[in-house]
């Protein structure tokens, strides 16, 4: 029987008094950081509620105190995690300067396993903060900037959009094959692609590259576009004849390109 239990609880608020009245919120982007990740394939669940008025200030979150925004499920394979809350942020901005959340990260285990439980919060317990990303545009200002375009940019079809690409690389096409005993080749890959604005969360850009994309919106012809790069590479290995003849059995980091994002 499977079971969740509580592995981090903290109060979150984000102060919006930086949001003119005449500013559109165009993104809200909730960043979660923590020391380490982990390949481990552990499934955690984290879930972001809305306090009422009450229980802001008297910092009481029972279940009857409190909205629940988003539940989603994740592994931690990055020191991040990214959630989308330009909606939520774009209420907050219109109503309160003060944004307070609830964010609660719970672990799914078998009951029976309580070691294994413990072991799976400890890796939660490597949380370092949050932060959110706020991005606001000046409505008048982009009517100005359109004005002056000559054309419109055509919008990136999926198949232009940033992402990976297979990739085989025969080793007897670079000459390796005389030295190299095993594997023939790899599937390599690589990344290809726009990073359009505004970027969405598959995109998996960088706080730098939002705002980048931002500023090219506004300025093109100043501004490139973000990179489409790798952000997750994985290693192979290789047996091969050493210089000696000497058969050599070694592994090589970041040979294969897993995915790919803005930068």
């Amino acid at each position: 029987m499977s079971q969740e239990s509580l592995c981090l609880k903290k109060h979150l608020f984000f102060n919006l008094s930086v949001v003119e009245s005449k500013e559109q919120v165009t993104l809200g982007q909730l960043e979660v950081k923590f020391k380490h990740n982990t390949y481990q394939g552990q499934e955690f669940q984290i879930r972001l509620y809305h306090p009422l008025r009450m229980a802001l200030k008297s910092m009481r979150d029972h279940k009857t105190n409190r909205k629940l925004l988003f539940a989603q499920s994740f592994r931690l394979h990055h020191k991040s995690l990214s959630f989308d809350l330009t909606k939520v942020t774009q209420d907050w901005a219109n109503t309160n300067n003060n944004m307070g959340l609830i964010l609660e990260i719970n672990a799914n285990s078998n009951s029976s396993v309580v070691d294994h439980l413990y072991s799976s919060c400890e890796q939660i317990h490597s949380f370092i903060h949050a932060s959110l990303l706020t991005v606001s545009l000046d409505p008048a200002h982009c009517k100005a900037r359109r004005i002056r375009r000559s054309t419109e940019p055509s919008l990136p079809t999926p198949s232009n959009i940033c992402k990976k690409r297979r990739l085989y690389i025969d080793f007897k096409d670079v000459g390796w094959q005389n030295w190299v005993i095993a594997p023939r080749g790899y599937m390599a890959n690589y990344c290809h692609g726009e990073c359009p604005y505004p970027l969405t969360e598959m995109l998996k850009g960088t706080n730098h590259a939002v705002l980048q994309t931002l500023v090219h919106s506004i300025e093109p012809d100043v501004t490139p576009l973000p990179c489409c790069t790798p952000i997750k590479l994985s290693p192979i290995s290789m047996l091969y004849y050493d210089n000696n003849d000497n058969v050599v059995l070694r592994h090589y980091e970041d040979m294969v390109v897993d995915e790919c994002g803005c930068k």
